[in-house]
């Protein structure tokens, strides 16, 4: 009996076998492997500015005054003490920082006889343009451990690099650390960097110097804890010098704590104390300085008292001033070309509470401000920068999901303007603004959407004749004289058009849609990448290559083999739309019967068997 069932076995093996073998397509691997690098994110029309200035860390940037303070003094009496001591130690440690926190973006050299550490991290555009300038003195007074003055300022220089270097910018942006401004001489160091920014012909667009911000005047307004001082004098535009305080101030209102003030030449006691005024005196503009605001009574400033860990220090305005610099500098090149600059502003206000938003005119311009609001009742206030009452709205209701246009107002005179929006609901009520104007940052005459960093030429030429203009490309990214500038064998339009990546050569290898064909596969067979079913015929692309069907055409109901079954009954069925299966018996009508028989025989011989034993 054992044989027999064994036999039975046997057979099911071998006669239940599918009624067609399932042969495989191959498809070629057209994708290059996976790069492991990653190029930093490259910034053009994009407005980063709070992102910057939430980056900056308030632990960090102590860490580094401690850091850079607390192997004490940093003077030198002049140049030939600059080569030994905590003096070149220190240079060093502002090297290796630097080259560190950009991982080898930020390119280095020592200039003068002073050592001045000068660090420059490129800008993606072509030709000579203007740059950005972030300073810092990095030695101290005599027996002075310096945390304050200049640690202070060292710390906004580093922790801008290390936040910068994440981007590609547009233009040059230059961190600096200055010596030599307590030698016998003092300011000996800053001029020799002055003389080569003049004689190299660099153009600077705005110059941040960092000195001494820790404290505090506890008798003046919160809004000006941090002194930003700009050069004024009868020679000077408002595009020169004011403008960029005054941007400093609406990043420190719109993003931040509304710390900073900005001050006039003649009011600003760091004026010609400190190394930015090098570069007044060769005739650059821009050139801005922050200082403490508590400079007449700081009594550790250049002692021995300036300390890392001095009760008198408030870090939050070393913060402060960092984050805004970064602000600003991201606000600046955040312009595209053919459209005006735009603020966009959201934030939720309770119950009779006022939100006042700051944005500087520089050239006459129709402004236009929109918002959605989620309430009913609101008032919305236009103000002059003497603070006198342009025009003011109030609104009973709005729609929370269309804008609703509240001025369009022309404004002629340069300044700063200020729109409140008062909630006057009985309940909070969330906010999201929109202003729009023309700007002229450099005073030339030319709003700033008509020009750009970048010769005209490259916005109407096309290179590679891939759809891609070459400014397009510049600011992709991309190789206006490749089609393919990844080389992973997808075009950079279509990459571009499918929300690829044209600078990273692993997405051609990735799958999308999870349907076994890579995005370099899919492109070149004109596949959506982002669906297993393109012609939405119910079949799988992968399926349908595989058998030889046509995946962008509806041929669900067409019958491939003949059999009179469609193919889309063949691939639910999962049979081979090829073979016909004409005179073939699906498989469970096969072998339903051999168990049935198989279990008839068993039965009967099992009966046989039993008859034989009871006779």
């Amino acid at each position: 009996m054992k044989r027999l069932w064994v036999f039975i076995i046997l057979g099911l093996m071998i006669t239940v076998q599918p009624v067609y073998s399932t042969s495989s397509v191959t498809v070629k691997n057209s994708a290059v492997p996976a790069d492991d690098s990653s190029s930093p994110r490259r910034i053009y029309g994009e407005n980063i500015a709070e992102e910057i200035y939430d980056d900056v860390s308030l632990a960090g940037y102590r860490d580094i005054v401690q850091k850079f303070a607390e192997n004490g003094t940093r003077w030198i009496l002049d140049a030939r003490m600059a080569s030994e001591g905590t003096n070149a130690l220190s240079r060093e440690y502002l090297v290796q920082q630097l080259d560190l926190l950009s991982n080898g973006r930020i390119e280095i050299e020592l200039v003068g006889t002073f050592f001045n550490v000068v660090g420059r991290l490129p800008g993606y555009l072509p030709g000579d343009n203007p740059v950005i300038v972030v300073s810092a003195h990095y030695d101290s007074a005599e027996f002075s451990p310096g945390a304050n003055c200049d640690g202070s300022g060292i710390a906004t220089m580093l922790s801008l690099a290390r936040m910068l270097s994440k981007y590609e910018w547009p233009l040059d942006i230059y961190f600096i650390a200055f010596n030599g401004l307590f030698t016998q001489i003092p300011r000996s160091g800053s001029p020799e960097v002055a003389s080569m920014f003049e004689i190299s012909g660099i153009e600077i667009l705005t110059m941040y110097n960092a000195d001494t911000l820790l404290v505090q005047d506890t008798l003046i307004p919160m809004n000006e804890r941090i002194q930003v001082g700009y050069l004024q004098d009868m020679f000077q535009t408002y595009h020169m010098g004011q403008y960029w305080a005054e941007l400093t101030r609406m990043m420190s209102n719109n993003y931040g704590m509304n710390y900073v003030v900005p001050v006039p030449s003649p009011s600003f006691g760091l004026w010609t104390g400190s190394d930015h005024y090098s570069f007044i005196e060769r005739g650059f503009s821009g050139i801005l300085c922050a200082y403490e605001s508590g400079g007449a009574v700081d009594g550790s400033s250049s002692t021995s008292n300036d300390r890392w860990n001095n009760v008198e220090y408030d870090y939050d305005l070393g913060r402060e001033t960092t984050a805004v610099i970064g602000a600003s500098i991201a606000f600046t090149m955040s312009r595209t070309y053919g459209e005006p600059t735009q603020l966009n502003h959201d934030f939720t206000k309770g119950p009779g509470q006022f939100e006042m938003i700051l944005f500087a005119i520089t050239t006459p311009t129709i402004v236009n401000i929109s918002s959605r609001w989620y309430g009913g009742s609101s008032t919305y206030y236009l103000v002059d920068s003497d603070f006198n009452l342009i025009e003011s709205l109030a609104f009973n209701n709005s729609s929370a999901w269309e804008p609703t246009q509240v001025f369009s107002q022309y404004l002629s005179t340069e300044g700063t303007y200020r729109l409140f929006v008062q909630n006057t609901e009985f309940r909070s009520v969330g906010y999201d603004i929109s202003i729009t104007y023309d700007t002229d940052i450099d005073g030339n005459g030319v709003n700033d959407q008509d020009e750009y960093w970048l010769d005209p030429s490259y916005f109407v030429s096309d290179q590679d004749n891939d759809e891609l203009s070459d400014a397009d490309e510049i600011f992709l990214g991309t190789d206006m004289n490749d089609i393919d500038s990844d080389d992973d064998l997808m075009d950079d339009k279509y990459e571009i058009d499918m929300g690829f990546d044209p600078r990273d050569p692993s997405d051609g290898n990735q799958d999308a849609d999870s349907d076994g064909l890579t995005n370099a596969q899919e492109y070149s067979g004109g596949l959506n990448p982002f669906s297993s079913d393109s012609d939405g015929d119910l079949m799988d692309d992968l399926w349908e290559l595989t058998y030889g069907l046509n995946p962008l055409v509806d041929d669900a109901q067409l019958d491939l083999d003949g059999d009179n079954i469609t193919n889309l009954e063949e691939y639910l069925a999962g049979t081979n739309p090829q073979t016909s299966n004409l005179g073939q018996i699906p498989l469970i009508w096969f072998a339903a019967p051999v168990v049935t028989v198989a279990s008839i025989v068993g039965l009967l011989y099992l009966r046989k068997r039993e008859n034989q034993l009871l006779s």
